[in-house]
């Protein structure tokens, strides 16, 4: 996970008179459970909110930093769950954008403690988890910087839920992810390596150094477990976006 600026302004598809209705209708719901249960009027899956997830979140998802071309093909994914608070199902800074199996694994009720939330930036998820790979990119990690906080344990929890599974069906439904989290490592081992064996002031050293600071990018995929590489720790501050 990297820390998201998220845009201030909620699409305005998130604004309609419906809309507002049925928020008002879901908090009635909320404060009195006798009262009819409210009915989504509208589908939130629209194209300045899609567009909107590509300018604050570059096209990821949230969670695994997975990289599509651009957020049409995730899911909409809901921090708070919809079966828990139904007032906040079109509440911009409650959807995230979510690979379809990410979005599947993650459990719909939230643990005790809640989960970071990478928008906010008193969370600030990428000091408060510690991200590590095995040897040759393989089997991420993540803990928390503070053993004491339960909501970073939960997103811990979480992130290697989806990243590794938790059981036999999905263990072998992440393997895709792992592959190529793997696979963009020996890449940037490959280019590190590449942009070493240049001569300082070279066309080749430039240009090398100009693909290896795309790969790590906070715009490409796997931000935050390429930059806990020990090859990447070692480059000069000027590589990191």
């Amino acid at each position: 996970m990297i820390n998201i600026n998220r845009q201030n302004n909620s699409p305005a598809s998130l604004n309609t008179a419906e809309i507002r209705q049925y928020i008002q209708d879901a908090i009635g719901f909320l404060n009195n459970p006798t009262n009819p249960k409210p009915t989504k009027p509208v589908s939130y899956r629209n194209s300045d909110l899609l567009d909107a997830f590509d300018d604050s979140f570059h096209s990821k998802c949230y969670l695994t930093e997975l990289k599509f071309v651009n957020s049409y093909i995730m899911d909409i994914e809901h921090l708070i769950p919809q079966n828990e608070r139904p007032d906040l199902v079109y509440e911009w800074s409650n959807l995230f954008p979510a690979e379809h199996y990410t979005n599947m694994i993650k459990p719909r009720t939230t643990p005790i403690g809640g989960y970071l939330d990478a928008c906010e930036p008193t969370d600030n998820v990428e000091e408060a988890i510690i991200y590590t790979l095995s040897p040759y990119g393989y089997d991420p990690l993540f803990e928390p910087n503070d053993i004491n906080c339960q909501k970073t344990k939960n997103t811990c929890d979480l992130l290697d839920r989806v990243h590794n599974g938790h059981n036999a069906t999905t263990i072998k439904a992440t393997q895709n992810l792992r592959h190529s989290i793997h696979k963009k490592y020996i890449d940037i081992l490959l280019k590190i390596n590449e942009w070493r064996g240049f001569p300082d002031g070279t066309q080749e050293k430039a240009q090398t150094k100009r693909e290896l600071k795309g790969l790590i990018s906070r715009k490409n995929s796997f931000t935050m477990l390429m930059r806990s590489m020990p090859a990447v720790r070692q480059l000069p501050n000027d590589f990191l976006d």
